[in-house]
């Protein structure tokens, strides 16, 4: 932080950088196969992850046998998926597009 003063005027910089509050999280088991799993497609609603995902599913359709898919969208992007409404979908794994 630099305070400037003058006659007339007062300028204090200040570094707009958060602090980081760095957390351990445990990874997601990694699942034996996804064949015969239901993988849960998550679109923030940003342009075109839509289409990501798509492309994705259609990937895994093409590898994987009896794959099903759900999908969830959240109305504002910057929200992420609660965990809850992910379970309720009855998923194994969940596929999530940016799309930045």
């Amino acid at each position: 932080m630099a305070t400037y003063t003058s006659a007339e005027t007062q300028i204090e910089v200040v570094n707009p950088v958060a602090e980081v509050q760095p957390q351990a999280v445990m990874p997601a088991r990694r699942l034996d196969s996804i064949s015969g799993k239901r993988i849960m497609l998550w679109w923030n609603t940003k342009s075109h992850g839509d289409v990501a995902l798509s492309a994705a599913a259609e990937a895994i359709e093409r590898r994987f046998e009896n794959v099903t898919f759900g999908r969830f969208t959240r109305e504002y992007a910057h929200v992420p998926a609660p965990y809850d409404a992910v379970q309720k979908g009855g998923c194994d794994a969940v596929i999530a597009s940016t799309a930045d």
